[in-house]
């Protein structure tokens, strides 16, 4: 069997980019976010899509429920929300102080 030649995609009108920014704060792709109007839903951020003849921006992202990614769905950018980072628990420090004297 001849190897085939591969044929380079046709180029797209749409540029995808992995993050955005909302307030001062960076999400990148696979963070976790809140839509605003989707009561009780969050969505894993997929990319940020501009439609490079029209120059209209929106999000792609997944619906996340009980941890499990589902649908693909698209939104506009001023509906996003982030969700903070969850931190580690701090352990209390333990001092070797002694009272008597």
């Amino acid at each position: 069997m001849r190897k085939r030649k591969s044929v380079p995609p046709p180029p797209s009108k749409f540029f995808r980019f992995p993050e955005i920014t909302v307030g001062n704060f960076i999400i990148e792709k696979g963070d976790i976010i809140k839509i605003d109007g989707e009561w009780g839903q969050r969505f894993k951020f997929d990319c940020l899509v501009t439609n490079k003849e029209t120059g209209a921006q929106w999000i792609d992202c997944f619906e996340v429920h009980k941890m499990r990614t589902g649908v693909l769905r698209s939104f506009r950018l001023d509906r996003v929300k982030r969700i903070p980072k969850r931190r580690g628990k701090r352990r209390a420090k333990r001092g070797t102080s002694s009272t008597t004297s």
